[in-house]
């Protein structure tokens, strides 16, 4: 489903060149649940961004789903990652001006589903997630925890094969994690391919597989 092979990423300004990620190469199967570990600022959310299609690497090929998609336009990238890719945020990145219904609502109005469909996809999302009852609040009204849900629940309703986590625990007390990481964990045990960068040993323990970066590079991968 996803490779890498010798990938690179290199930021230039004009004095300074800063190596983010070194040859790295590896390869996800579908319905895998893996997790990036490592120190900050040693590639994690780099290369979360160049498995999501939100950036291209330096050198190097990505296969996504048998297509290389290393060296695409910006527009194409935005094209494949709808319906294919969903994305959690440990900052949740809900829009402070629509309601948990609006928000949730987002990437099927991207995708121009038809309004009849789209009520009933969300309302079943509300319900799995157990938000329904906050349908008309907005983020600011919610506690960490309702608006990871609330996050979730944006990222897996267009169906998504693949979805990316990005410390997803990160701003939660313990309880409200382990609640988000259950609702991950059984999206896995659905079919749903899991790439999570975390810092957590306890969240780590929820994946297949551990990969350790550091300084950029692979440094060894864990199976669980």
């Amino acid at each position: 489903m996803i490779k890498l092979d010798n990938i690179k990423k290199v930021f230039r300004t004009e004095e300074v060149e800063t190596w983010a990620l070194r040859e790295v190469s590896l390869e996800v199967k579908e319905g895998e649940f893996v997790a990036i570990m490592g120190p900050s600022g040693c590639g994690k959310s780099t290369l979360l961004n160049i498995l999501g299609l939100l950036d291209n690497p330096t050198e190097g090929t990505y296969t996504l789903n048998g297509k290389d998609v290393s060296k695409l336009k910006e527009n194409e990238r935005t094209d494949i990652r709808k319906g294919t890719i969903g994305f959690v945020f440990q900052s949740f990145n809900l829009i402070d001006e629509l309601n948990v219904y609006e928000n949730i609502e987002l990437p099927l109005l991207y995708m121009k589903t038809p309004s009849k469909e789209r009520k009933a996809r969300i309302e079943a999302v509300m319900d799995r997630m157990a938000i329904s009852h906050r349908r008309k609040h907005f983020p600011n009204q919610l506690s960490g925890g309702q608006q990871q849900r609330v996050a979730i629940a944006r990222a897996v309703l267009p169906n998504p094969k693949i979805i990316l986590a990005d410390e997803p625990t990160g701003n939660l007390d313990s309880k409200n994690g382990k609640e988000v990481m259950n609702l991950l964990s059984e999206l896995h045990n659905e079919g749903a391919t899991i790439i999570m960068v975390t810092h957590s040993q306890h969240d780590a323990a929820y994946a297949d597989r551990i990969i350790n970066l550091y300084d950029g590079q692979i440094v060894d991968q864990v199976e669980l």
